[in-house]
């Protein structure tokens, strides 16, 4: 059995009540414990849990909450063939895999709403969900399929069904997970396309007497990193979705991202400076389109067991105009 940890530390400078302020501090955390085990041959256990704590818009508390993250028995039979089943990362795009610890940016994309769930693929608490995967990989994992059932927790609602594929041109990914950068360790040109689908789950809000909908998403994504030898590493990412549903609020939305990692160490570590760039496009058509730019700093004094970010993030949603300065720590062990 194996056993890390792996800590997130946040800090915000920013108002809620008044977004375009920077009158207010407010902090955030996160603690997993992650266990690994093979019981016998082809069969393993995965039990990973998690503690944080956050502001709310009610003022939120002292006391953060310790949840179970994951659980899963993992049928490993075969590299082309694995069943997972338990509660799991929800196969769906680049980002879920990768989560905040494997990216550059050190705020997960797609929250233009703060206490909301993130823009995107549907998915759970931590981008997990109760569920089945079958999946797999050739060469390496320079190719890799998904295909789940979950939202299995709720007898009373249609399964959610997720699924991927994803091609690495210049190097593999093995592996159920994946990474949004390599810090250089490697060439990638990863491309990856996914699907979801739910039967009458695109909902009305509560004051709406609308019939639902079937809830459908698509979404692509794609990642270049190149070494550029004693000149640093150049990254690139984007990704796009696509909604589906009569009550969808969102009609599409994206991200596009620039980042170079510069060799020469400053202290004991690396700098790598980064742009990101969210938008959202409304279903109603009179409605503005939603804006979210982060610039940032990254320091990697141990890869992603030591890394630091410093960064401004601009947003302008519904008609909202917002500024804010983040701070962050990642610690791994």
């Amino acid at each position: 059995m194996t056993m890390n940890t792996w800590l997130r530390l946040g800090s915000r400078l920013q108002s809620f009540k008044d977004p375009e302020k920077l009158d207010r501090l407010s902090q955030d955390g996160e603690l997993n414990l992650l266990l690994n085990a093979e019981v016998v041959e082809m069969i393993g256990l995965t039990a990973n849990l998690v503690g944080s704590f956050g502001p709310s818009p009610g003022g939120g508390n002292i006391t953060g909450d310790v949840n179970l993250m994951d659980l899963i028995a993992r049928l490993d039979i075969d590299d082309a063939f694995h069943v997972w089943v338990g509660r799991m990362l929800v196969p769906s795009d680049r980002s879920n895999f990768s989560g905040p610890w494997f990216m550059a940016p050190w705020n997960y994309p797609g929250f233009f709403v703060p206490f909301s769930a993130p823009l995107g693929p549907r998915q759970g608490p931590n981008g997990r969900n109760d569920g089945v995967t079958v999946w797999g990989q050739a060469a390496g994992g320079m190719f890799k399929y998904y295909a789940g059932a979950f939202e299995l927790y709720n007898s009373k609602s249609a399964p959610l069904f997720s699924g991927r594929v994803s091609l690495s041109l210049l190097s593999p990914e093995p592996g159920y997970y994946g990474n949004s950068t390599f810090y250089g360790e490697k060439d990638i040109l990863g491309i990856g396309i996914g699907m979801q689908a739910q039967k009458n789950a695109s909902l009305a809000g509560p004051m709406s007497d609308a019939d639902p909908d079937d809830f459908i998403e698509f979404n692509a994504d794609i990642l270049f990193e190149k070494r550029l030898g004693d000149a640093g590493t150049l990254g690139l990412e984007a990704a796009f979705y696509k909604y589906e549903g009569d009550n969808e609020a969102i009609d599409y939305s994206y991200f596009v991202l620039g980042s170079y990692l510069i060799p020469a160490k400053l202290g004991p570590g690396l700098v790598q400076p980064l742009v990101r760039l969210q938008q959202a496009k409304p279903t109603d058509g009179d409605a503005d389109t939603w804006t979210l730019v982060d610039a940032q700093l990254g320091y990697l004094v141990a890869s992603f067991a030591c890394r630091f970010a410093l960064g401004f993030q601009y947003s302008e949603v519904n008609g909202q105009k917002g500024n804010g300065i983040f701070l962050g720590i990642q610690l791994q062990k």
